[in-house]
């Protein structure tokens, strides 16, 4: 870095950090999710659940019927709303297989993995191959047959926090993130997670 650039770095970091401070919250306000072949997946759960007025929780659960999975890529991508919803900032496609096994290599998908893991059986690399109890999230080894349930994706009650955008360049507005995956290099489905931030 050469001395012209130091100064504008500095105040660059600064505005985050400022803009981070001032958020009063962040939210989910709308949630869609598309299903390109009802033969391979099924959406058996796509909604939001009001827990208060500035908390809203995701729930995913997405069936797979051809188990296991080895191969399976996502693009996300986002788009903040102004005069209708813009290309805004990330546009990654990856194997998801392999930024399991070395995530920092894209903060941004980092950043968001790190949000919702938590709340997923979305935890481990591939071949992905579980079964899930949806209740509590409690997941079972495909091989173990003391137990009858669905081979699913599950991400179960996501609520976004204000400490997940700390490291995220995003001033206030509406946003809309959408994930799309595909499996052996086809694509399969869409989710698009409407998102708002709101500053005090």
């Amino acid at each position: 870095m050469n001395l012209g650039t130091l100064p504008a770095f500095i105040t660059g970091f600064y505005l985050l950090t400022q803009l981070a401070s001032i958020i009063a919250y962040i939210k989910f306000t709308n949630l869609k999710c598309e299903n390109y072949d009802k033969s391979f997946l099924n959406f058996r759960k796509c909604d939001l659940k009001a827990l208060s007025r500035n908390k809203v929780a995701l729930t995913v659960d997405v069936q797979i019927f051809q188990l296991p999975i080895r191969n399976f890529s996502v693009n996300l991508d986002v788009y903040r709303k102004a005069n209708g919803y813009r290309p805004f900032l990330f546009n990654i496609t990856t194997n998801f297989c392999e930024f399991f096994k070395n995530r920092k290599r894209l903060p941004f998908g980092k950043l968001i993995m790190d949000a919702v893991e938590l709340y997923s059986n979305l935890n481990h690399s591939c071949p992905f191959n579980v079964r899930c109890h949806v209740l509590k999230l409690v997941c079972f080894s495909f091989y173990n047959n003391s137990y009858n349930f669905k081979h699913d994706l599950i991400v179960k009650d996501l609520v976004l926090q204000n400490e997940q955008l700390q490291s995220l360049p995003a001033p206030t507005g509406e946003y809309l993130l959408r994930i799309t995956a595909a499996f052996y290099n086809v694509w399969k489905f869409k989710v698009h997670a409407y998102i708002q931030i709101v500053e005090e």
